[in-house]
C-alpha cells in the first residue's frame, strides 16, 4: 500500500505534496520530509531512487515513515485530491528495510496474501502485484517497492532505479538479497 499518500488519515501530506495543506499538522509526524541530501546519508539500509525525473514526473518529495511502518518514500509528480480519501501521486518508488517487508510475507498462509508474479528484475528476485502496478524487489538488506500506473511503466521505472548513494548505476545489476531476506530472517 502506498500507505503515506492514502487514506483521510494521510490526508495532510497528500495535499503537501500537491503543494496545498498543512505542513505543520500532527498527521505529517509520522511521515516527515527528508532532504535528499539527508536520504544520501541514510545508512540503516540501502535507498534507491529513479533520480531527479523518470518518465516526465519530477521528484517531488523524499518521505521518511518511521511509526508502524518504516520506509522511505520517493514520490515523482503530484496530484489533486477528488474528495476527502486523498490521492496517490503517478509514480512512488518506497524503500523498507527487508525485515520488516520481503518477498518471503506473501508467502505466508495468511488467507489475504494477494497474488503475485514472481520474476527477476535487474538480476534480483521480484514479484508484480496489484495486476502488475506494483513491484517488489529483494536488493540486498532493501525491498524496493514501485507504484505506477501500469505494468510497462513499473518495468521501466525498475530499470531507472539507482542507489541513492551513487554505488548503483542505471541499468546494472543490483545486489543479490542478504541471506535471510526473502524469508524475513534478517535483524532490523
Amino acid at each position: 500500500m502506498r500507505a503515506p499518500l492514502l487514506g483521510a488519515a494521510s490526508l495532510g501530506v497528500a495535499l503537501s505534496l500537491a503543494g496545498g495543506g498543512s505542513a505543520g499538522d500532527g498527521r505529517q509526524a509520522a511521515s516527515q520530509r527528508v532532504e535528499l541530501e539527508k536520504a544520501r546519508g541514510f545508512d540503516d539500509y540501502a535507498l534507491y531512487n529513479a533520480g531527479d525525473r523518470v518518465e516526465g514526473f519530477p521528484l517531488v518529495a523524499v518521505l521518511r515513515r518511521s511509526d508502524t511502518a518504516e520506509f522511505v518514500s520517493f514520490v515523482y509528480g503530484d496530484c489533486t485530491p477528488a474528495d476527502d480519501t486523498g490521492c496517490a501521486p503517478p509514480i512512488e518508488i518506497q524503500v523498507w528495510p527487508a525485515c520488516r517487508r520481503h518477498l518471503g510475507l506473501y508467502a505466508a498462509p495468511t488467507g489475504v496474501s494477494p497474488a503475485l508474479e514472481q520474476t527477476t528484475v535487474r538480476g534480483v528476485p521480484a514479484a508484480f502485484l496489484d495486476d502488475g502496478t506494483r513491484l517488489e524487489l529483494q536488493a540486498g538488506r532493501s525491498t524496493i517497492v514501485v507504484f505506477a500506473d501500469s505494468r510497462s511503466r513499473v518495468a521501466r521505472i525498475a530499470r531507472a532505479l539507482r542507489a541513492v548513494d551513487g554505488s548503483t548505476a542505471v541499468r546494472q545489476a543490483l545486489p543479490p538479497p542478504a541471506p535471510g531476506a526473502l524469508e524475513g530472517s534478517l535483524p532490523c
